[in-house]
């Protein structure tokens, strides 16, 4: 199936929702019928069924939208929309009970040419109105709507009900402003008051909102308006999405991504102007010569978009230019490929009745204290595939899963830049690969308490370790993406495209990628939060045992499995030297005053260290003799021989003296003995913070201090 068909079929399923507003997570969400979409209203006036006037109010904004008959893309020029419309087509006598100044022309002759405009309006929107009304699929709200339109007393009642006010002149002029929208501009919808005689069970038991005086939700109307506008189209053409034949589409919608996206068009070719070359034409009229390399019918057309636009607001993630929407065939939930694999226990843990929600926009950073190593709700890797488990046994035999992204390189043009059917089973195995083999231990904040979960952080977090910066001061730093004039943020569109291959299809992951989080990670000096340093560490580490578990997949020598614990037998140059880094972080920072912050040296030359650790660690060791002079005699010992017994015993001479740059797996051993060494008063006799009590002396412990272990 091509990309139209699967939304077509997507539309079909839910063809009894079109039209019908349902709330999603706490919002309104409506399936387009064919022909509309939607409008802020900024009034809504009120008729009986005889199309007298009953009153008027302005919409606040969070009621503002409304759905509208909308057939064709409105760009330039004098079109009415069939029903709601703004001022200037639905009040007849608005150009004599308002007076117009028009402050946005340059000259009075401009300013004569808008009211022309503004004049010629109202006859073609009542012209067109009327025609639905005679035809054999009107409507009793739509004529009561033209039979109050009508009369041309639209203005005139607004003004009487004050929703149009006058000026400090007492003037009613366009210089008022409704809502923010200028007067012609607001846009107006009805409510039409039938003066049926009903039951409660007649109103809660019609599925169709025929008794709603919301015309907007007005079922009934909807498909008259559908029935009405497909007969106005006098011919019908081969449809070469869908092999049938149906009215052709000249226009496509808009608003795709949401209802900012005014300009931006999936399918555009009605120039008929300085356009480049799209093959030999017959004819270059505007109405035919649209259509004579591709016609598109036009119930597909709308099919497509809407469906579209329904699945992106119902649960597509759409920020910084992405914009990506995966769903099943059938609808049924399963887990978002871009997210954490926090954020999929939380969709599990909610829909078992837990209310409780992961955030990962922190607001405020935790208290630093680097032994505090969270204890509760600690989300293992365990539980995550039993989540993944409770989604596979969900799946039917013939699920599906589509994966669909969306860009827009210029405001008018919109492209679809990935588009992918796979088996639903496929789908989330090759999910649980990408957070089994980039499993890590990482961290985030919940009602200001730091948590921790096994896994792979979300695709955005991955962006923001990578190529973003921290910014902002002492608690309210984050990191953040640079962003173009358009507003977007090209590195996390970059990561989302890259990334994207290795999840859904098992990709290799990009290995400049890698290096990139390795860079990063090797300069903590670049963070002020030790919590933003910490998450871009972990992630690289979670990258890094990506990167060698695809090697061994390839069987290549380096291939191996990084695991999350210490690992005392790896002998990996690279692994004992991050190993030995640590160490020496944890005996200085071991030394510091409660809530002293101070950098480290380790962290001080990290940077140095990952590209001459030989050299380097001779200068930390050096530096790190006063820190080891003020630890107590056992915690002394203990680090001496952890550095010169255990970990330096592991080298290989060679490996041990050779100034070669470390690679990724320095980061595994670094992190792995900063864990453990956290848990290492709990599970030692000797506590690692103890300092040197008031009677005892140097002299009383004499261990060879200085001497760099070998």
């Amino acid at each position: 199936m091509n990309w139209v068909s699967s939304l077509c079929a997507l539309y079909d399923a839910n063809a009894e929702r079109a039209g019908k507003a349902e709330m999603w997570k706490g919002k309104s969400l409506v399936l387009f019928p064919v022909g509309y979409d939607t409008m802020e209203a900024q009034i809504e006036i009120h008729i009986d069924q005889e199309g007298n006037y009953l009153g008027a109010r302005i919409l606040e904004k969070e009621e503002a939208e409304t759905l509208v008959p909308y057939p064709e893309s409105r760009t330039s020029g004098i079109k009415a929309l069939p029903l709601f419309d703004s001022l200037a087509y639905v009040a007849g006598d608005l150009s004599e009970a308002v007076t117009f100044y028009f402050p946005d022309a340059k000259n009075e002759k401009e300013r004569q040419r808008k009211l022309v405009r503004l004049k010629e309006s109202f006859p073609l929107y009542l012209a067109d109105l009327k025609v639905w009304c005679e035809s054999p699929f009107s409507h009793p709200k739509v004529k009561a709507i033209y039979r109050y339109v009508a009369k041309q007393t639209v203005a005139g009642d607004l003004i009487g009900s004050q929703v149009l006010g006058a000026d400090e002149n007492g003037i009613v002029s366009d210089k008022v402003k409704i809502q923010k929208a200028s007067l012609d501009k607001a846009f107006v919808r009805f409510r039409v008051f039938m003066n049926d005689e009903l039951l409660p069970e007649d109103i809660l038991g019609d599925p169709n909102n025929a008794y709603d005086s919301a015309v907007w939700l007005d079922r009934t109307v909807q498909s008259s308006f559908i029935d009405y506008y497909l007969s106005t189209f006098q011919t019908t053409d081969l449809c070469y999405l869908t092999g049938e034949h149906m009215p052709r589409a000249k226009t496509h919608p808009l608003k795709i991504r949401g209802k900012w996206d005014t300009k931006a068009k999936l399918i555009s070719a009605n120039d008929d102007a300085n356009f480049t070359y799209r093959g030999r034409f017959n004819t270059k009229d505007k109405e035919t010569g649209y259509n004579e390399a591709l016609s598109i019918g036009y119930v597909t057309s709308q099919k497509a978009h809407n469906a579209l636009k329904w699945i992106i607001r119902r649960q597509g993630f759409s920020r910084d230019g992405v914009c990506i929407v995966a769903w099943e065939n059938a609808l049924r939930d399963l887990p978002d490929f871009y997210a954490s694999a926090a954020d999929i226990l939380s969709r599990v843990t909610e829909e078992a009745g837990n209310e409780a929600e992961f955030e990962f926009e922190e607001e405020s950073l935790p208290e630093e204290d680097e032994g505090d190593v969270p204890e509760t709700n600690y989300a293992s890797a365990a539980k995550f595939n039993a989540a993944l488990d409770g989604y596979a046994s969900k799946l039917s035999g013939i699920s599906k899963m589509v994966v669909l992204a969306l860009d827009s390189a210029t405001p008018g043009r919109l492209a679809m830049t990935y588009y992918k059917e796979l088996e639903a089973s496929r789908y989330l195995k090759n999910l649980r690969l990408w957070h089994d083999s980039c499993a890590w231990k990482h961290e985030y904040i919940q009602d200001k308490k730091l948590k921790v979960y096994e896994g792979m952080v979300s695709l955005r977090e991955i962006a923001l370790a990578v190529y973003g910066t921290e910014q902002g001061e002492d608690n309210n730093s984050q990191l953040k993406l640079a962003k173009n004039s358009d507003n977007k943020a090209p590195l996390l569109v970059a990561v989302f495209e890259r990334l994207r291959p290795c999840i859904i299809d098992g990709g290799a992951i990009p290995r400049d990628m890698v290096r990139a989080a390795v860079l990063k990670a090797s300069n903590p000096l670049a963070y002020k939060a030790k919590f933003h340093y910490n998450k871009v560490l972990h992630i690289a580490c979670s990258m890094v045992k990506r990167l060698y578990w695809e090697k061994l997949q390839r069987k290549e020598s380096e291939g191996v499995i990084l695991g999350m614990e210490l690992d005392k037998t790896n002998r990996d140059r690279s692994y004992l030297y991050g190993r030995m880094l640590a160490v020496a972080e944890r005996v200085e920072r071991a030394t510091y005053e409660k809530g002293e912050t101070r950098i480290t040296n380790a962290e001080r030359y990290m940077q140095a260290f990952s590209r001459s650790p030989f050299r380097t660690w001779n200068v930390i060791w050096k530096n790190l003799q006063p820190y080891l002079a003020k630890l107590n005699p056992a915690s002394r010992e203990y680090y001496k021989n952890l550095l010169s017994g255990e970990i330096t015993g592991l080298f290989k001479y060679k490996d041990r003296v050779s100034n070669e740059a470390l690679d990724g797996k320095y980061l595994i051993g670094y992190d792995c003995q900063r864990t453990d060494l956290k848990r290492w008063p709990k599970e030692q006799s000797a506590p690692v913070g103890a300092i040197l009590s008031p009677e005892e002396t140097d002299e009383d412990y004499d261990d060879g201090e200085g001497e760099e272990p070998r």
